[in-house]
């Protein structure tokens, strides 16, 4: 597939200001992929996306979306990354596409970084709550796919609706895939079902405690051990002096 004229013209500004993209032992491993990185810093990569949406704000829906496809099926992270900077400062007309698109995009994302860097953010506060009827039933789809990334996707994507808003419907379906991925031991999911336990406590901190005491028994271990510390400090971990 032929790379989008948008998506190149991205490339060469994050190129200008970083250089050749390179692969680090320890970062492969810390973000959960293999794929090249271009030295470039997240204030940085941000302002390039900021200052491209700013020259794009008149291009609709329909062609925003073939330049994200684009860049999430790049070869290095900081394309993908991109997708995801791109979708936060989005026009809100730019945000009105069908989210069926994330089943392809979560395809070409590997590791916690690429997923969540596209499946959090301002796109899904607003639209997850907004596109609603459409969106419920493709979170629940995603927690039965064999890709993990999808699993782990299925999860995040309520962690940003569900730290502003007050709705019942996401709670349901949280806890549905969460008890659905709770058997799993790789941490891309052990670790998603603690973030979305924990930020569920500051709306519905008695629907957690409820779950938390019938589930604690068949829960990871991490992810009621750190919602346990936020309910009853209010941070992920307990403070050492």
């Amino acid at each position: 597939m032929a790379m989008n004229p948008h998506h190149q013209e991205l490339l060469k500004l994050i190129k200008a200001k970083a250089g050749k993209a390179t692969q680090h032992t320890f970062s492969d491993s810390y973000l959960g992929n293999p794929h090249p990185r271009y030295a470039i810093n997240a204030p940085t990569l941000r302002a390039i996306g900021r200052g491209w949406i700013k020259a794009h704000r008149e291009m609709p829906a329909k062609g925003f979306v073939p330049v994200l496809t684009s860049l999430i099926e790049g070869e290095s992270a900081t394309e993908k990354f991109m997708a995801g900077v791109l979708l936060d400062y989005a026009t809100p007309d730019q945000r009105q596409f069908k989210p069926t698109v994330f089943g392809a995009w979560l395809e070409h994302l590997v590791g916690w970084a690429e997923v969540d860097v596209v499946c959090t953010g301002k796109y899904t506060l607003t639209e997850i709550p907004a596109q609603w009827q459409a969106w419920k039933p493709l979170l629940l789809k995603f927690a039965k796919s064999k890709n993990i990334q999808t699993r782990r996707a299925s999860l995040v994507l309520l962690c940003s609706p569900l730290s502003r808003n007050v709705n019942a419907e996401l709670v349901t379906v949280a806890l549905q895939n969460i008890d659905r991925l709770k058997g799993e031991k790789d941490i891309l999911i052990t670790k998603a079902i603690s973030w979305l336990l924990r930020t569920m406590v500051k709306h519905y901190r008695e629907a957690v405690e409820e779950y938390l005491g019938e589930n604690s028994e068949s829960l990871p271990r991490i992810a009621v051990r750190e919602t346990m510390v936020k309910l009853k400090t209010g941070r992920k971990t307990s403070k050492k002096f």
